[in-house]
C-alpha cells in the first residue's frame, strides 16, 4: 500500500502465540491484491474495467464498497472515491513504488440496457454515482455502473487496519494497533492510560521536536489527511493527490494537514479527508457538526483544534507535550 506498516500485540501475559504478525501481514497482502488500482487482475481495476457488467469479487471488496458508499453519504459527499479520472489526469498514474505499475482506464464509456437500447431524444442522462453501485453479498458480486470508476486510496488503508486489527483479535490477542501510513486502528485491550498518538506537523515529518501533540485514544480509528504528503509535478505545475470532488482538480484548500479520530479507521480517513476539503475557516465547523475529536494545521503555521483538543493549539514551535490530550469524543474513550 506503498506505506510504512507498524503492527502492536497487546496480550495478558506478555506473550503471543507465534505466528500472529505473519498472519497479520498475509492479511494485508491479501486486501492488497484486491483493492490496488495498481495491479491489473486485482478487484478493483477489474471493476473500472467491467464496463457496468457484474463481477464476481472477494468478500472483503463487497465490504471496501459498502463502506465507500457510506462513507460519501456520511461526509455529505465531500469524501468521493470516484474521483480516479480527475486523479489520473492530474498526473497521479503509476504508483509511487513501481513506476511500471500504472493505472489503466477506459475512455469514453457508455452505458447501455441492452444491444437494442434506445434512448428517448427528450431523456436526461445523468453521471452515474456510488447510489448507482449494485452489490449482491450473497453472490460476492458487484455491479459498477459504466463510467464510474473506483480507488480504494486512504480508505482501503483504514478499512484494510480496521479488518487486520478485528483478525488479531480474533487470534487470541487482547488488544491490537494496526498503523498502516499513519491510518491507524485499535481494538481490544488499549495500553495503560490509552493508545498514545504523536500527531507530526506537515511542515516537519518524523521530526519528535516539531510534534503537534499527543493524543489518546481508548480505541477506534485516527487517520490524517495531507496536501503535503504525497505531491508530484504535472505539465510544470505542483500537484497533490486530495481532489476537490466539486472541481475535479486537486484541492486549493488552506490547509495541510487535518487528523480526525473516529469509531473506525476507515471513517477517520474519510472524515479527515472531508474536513480538510472545508478550508481553516470551516474545518472545526464540519468536526464539530460531526461530533469528531479532531485538529488541523494550516498552511500558514495555525493549529486549530476541536474543544477537546484546544491544549494543542500552540505557538509554533509545536514542543512535545509531557501528558497526551484526552480525546472526549469520535474514538472508543
Amino acid at each position: 500500500m506503498a506505506s510504512e506498516l507498524q503492527l502492536v500485540a497487546i496480550t495478558a501475559d506478555g506473550s503471543a502465540s507465534t505466528g500472529w504478525s505473519d498472519s497479520a501481514v498475509e492479511l494485508l497482502d491479501h486486501l492488497e491484491a484486491c483493492w490496488s488500482r495498481f495491479l491489473p487482475d486485482s478487484d478493483v481495476s477489474r471493476l473500472n474495467l467491467s464496463c457496468g457488467e457484474p463481477m464476481e469479487v472477494d468478500p472483503t471488496t463487497c465490504t471496501l464498497l459498502d463502506a465507500m458508499i457510506d462513507a460519501w453519504h456520511t461526509t455529505e459527499q465531500r469524501f468521493d472515491p470516484t474521483t480516479l479520472p480527475a486523479l489520473m489526469a492530474a498526473g497521479y498514474r503509476a504508483s509511487i513504488d513501481d513506476p511500471q505499475r500504472v493505472t489503466i482506464l477506459l475512455s469514453g464509456a457508455v452505458r447501455l440496457d441492452g444491444p437494442d437500447a434506445t434512448t428517448p431524444a427528450d431523456a436526461t442522462l445523468t453521471d452515474p454515482t456510488l447510489d448507482d453501485v449494485e452489490i449482491d453479498r450473497a453472490a460476492n458480486s458487484v455491479r459498477l455502473p459504466a463510467g464510474l470508476a473506483i480507488d480504494a486510496g486512504g480508505i482501503g488503508k483504514g478499512l484494510a487496519a480496521d479488518l487486520t486489527v478485528a483478525h488479531m483479535l480474533r487470534a487470541g490477542l487482547d488488544g491490537a494497533m494496526v498503523s498502516i501510513g499513519g491510518d491507524i486502528s485499535m481494538g481490544g485491550r488499549p495500553p495503560d492510560g490509552g493508545w498514545t498518538v504523536l500527531i507530526e506537523h506537515p511542515g516537519h515529518r518524523h521530526d519528535v521536536d516539531h510534534l503537534v501533540g499527543t493524543i489518546a485514544v481508548g480505541g477506534g480509528g485516527v487517520a490524517t489527511s495531507s496536501t503535503t504528503a504525497r505531491r508530484w509535478q504535472h505539465q510544470g505545475n505542483e500537484r497533490h493527490h486530495v481532489i476537490d470532488p466539486w472541481t475535479g482538480s486537486p484541492s486549493t484548500t488552506d490547509l495541510s494537514s487535518v487528523t480526525v479520530v473516529a469509531r473506525s479507521g476507515w471513517l477517520a480517513e474519510a472524515h479527515a479527508t472531508a474536513a480538510i476539503l472545508s478550508g481553516s475557516e470551516h474545518v472545526i465547523d464540519y468536526l464539530d457538526r460531526h461530533e469528531l475529536s479532531g485538529l488541523a494545521v494550516a498552511a500558514d503555521g495555525r493549529v486549530l483544534a476541536t474543544e477537546d483538543l484546544s491544549e494543542l493549539c500552540s505557538e509554533p514551535g509545536f514542543e512535545l507535550e509531557s501528558e497526551p490530550a484526552t480525546i472526549s469524543r469520535g474514538g472508543t474513550k
